[in-house]
């Protein structure tokens, strides 16, 4: 199975794939990661995780608050391993993220019901 047909199988069966702390991690209907589903993350591992980065919103430009159309995120210090972002002008909760969370990466909350492959 190449990487594209991989892919395209995935978003099929809803799979969601993202890189939380450097582990490729998923999100997904209860019983659709099938065992051929599995053994093809397995074989392309490192080109999944280079084409999710790759995709990765740039640190650069952050998004602007939905309620103030700002970019001033503000985090709080850590508690229990995760970051709580808020925007700098109206206070708005944005999301968490974990505390070793790469800075190149989503800065967004990592959904609760994830899982690590």
């Amino acid at each position: 199975m190449t990487l594209d047909q991989l892919l395209t199988d995935l978003a099929q069966n809803q799979i969601n794939l993202f890189v939380d702390g450097g582990q490729l991690r998923y999100r997904a209907p209860a019983g659709a990661l099938r065992a051929d589903l599995r053994e093809g993350i397995s074989e392309h591992r490192i080109a999944i995780i280079e084409h999710l980065l790759s995709k990765a919103p740039s640190q650069q430009q952050p998004p602007e608050c939905i309620a103030c159309n700002r970019r001033d995120w503000v985090d709080e210090p850590p508690k229990d391993g995760r970051i709580r972002t808020t925007c700098g002008k109206c206070g708005r909760f944005v999301g968490y993220r974990p505390e070793n969370l790469l800075k190149t990466q989503n800065p967004l909350a990592i959904p609760r019901n994830s899982r690590q492959l």
